[in-house]
């Protein structure tokens, strides 16, 4: 940020959380980041962590980390987890802590309905005495009243996972429910909300021969008063090992967000390594040289039968 006029381009963004929220390339190997029915599905203790920098090249552009955990409870009928996360564009930045819980309601040998509800806490801060910033109206009270702001907020979520074997599952999610007071505004009346936001997401897995699976994954994501977004991917995994894929993000100016493509790694039946890449199409794309997103995941056990079919949901 050199002068007045990208700050403010930074400070809207800040605001615009209420419109959209972080995403990530790589959300079909992490789906409690949007769906706590998610807990306890993968039939194992596991660890994710997650790291992207979007935008490369931009001064102050997004960047965010996310530590999650999950486990299955009560002979598998229960699922608990946690995700610690951070997110920062420009000068403002925010901190998640959430917890979650789901039950499993198996309907029948086949189909399981997951529901789920989560506990967020968050912290939002804004700094403008980053060295960054260089000051060209004094009288803006930005400056001259408080220079750092912050505050502590809570929300609730809850979601819906259902599965079919291991071939198929559906969700549907709203994250953070309450319409928080997300602005730093104390002078007028008007600030920034949070809008919540719902996601419906939808995977398979369809085996071609004993070495090949494609895996389609879709999912929308709808916020009041902005357009509905989609993101479509299209996997091949080859020997339980290796798993490719490209996807395709709407938004931007006609042409779309993004193409993304994304590789993991199962290096041992407990460790997986992914990395994703995004190329963008939005008007932004002449100042940046795309996104990029590294994912480790790490289960605590595995189980003859258990490993990797897909290794984004499991019935059991």
């Amino acid at each position: 940020m050199k002068n007045l006029s990208t700050l403010i381009f930074v400070l809207l963004g800040f605001s615009l959380w209420a419109q959209q929220e972080p995403m990530y390339t790589n959300y079909m190997y992490n789906q409690q980041l949007y769906n706590p029915a998610f807990v306890g599905s993968r039939n194992t203790p596991s660890f994710t962590a997650l790291h992207r920098s979007q935008w490369i090249g931009i001064e102050g552009a997004p960047m965010s980390q996310v530590v999650s955990f999950q486990t299955p409870v009560m002979n598998q009928r229960a699922g608990i987890g946690g995700t610690i996360s951070r997110y920062s564009i420009g000068i403002s930045y925010a901190y998640f802590a959430s917890a979650a819980y789901s039950y499993n309601l198996r309907l029948t040998e086949d189909w399981s309905v997951r529901l789920g509800l989560q506990a967020t806490l968050e912290y939002l801060g804004i700094d403008f005495t980053d060295d960054r910033i260089v000051v060209k109206d004094q009288i803006d009270d930005s400056f001259t009243r408080n220079n750092f702001y912050d505050k502590y907020l809570g929300n609730v979520g809850g979601g819906a996972y259902i599965t079919y074997k291991d071939m198929f599952y559906f969700g549907f999610s709203a994250p953070q429910l309450l319409a928080n007071d997300i602005g730093f505004n104390d002078i007028s009346t008007v600030t920034a909300k949070l809008s919540p936001h719902r996601y419906v997401n939808l995977g398979a897995v369809i085996p071609v021969s004993d070495q090949v699976e494609i895996m389609p994954n879709f999912m929308m994501k709808y916020v009041e008063n902005a357009p509905i977004d989609f993101d479509i991917n299209f996997s091949v995994r080859y020997a339980k090992k290796v798993t490719g894929g490209l996807n395709y993000r709407t938004g931007g100016n006609g042409r779309g967000d993004s193409i993304d493509g994304m590789v993991l790694f199962q290096a041992t039946p407990k460790l997986g390594v992914g990395l994703g890449y995004d190329i963008t199409l939005s008007d932004i794309r002449q100042q940046q040289s795309g996104s990029v997103e590294v994912l480790l995941r790490y289960d605590l056990r595995t189980e003859e039968g258990d490993l990797e079919n897909p290794r984004y949901f499991k019935k059991k």
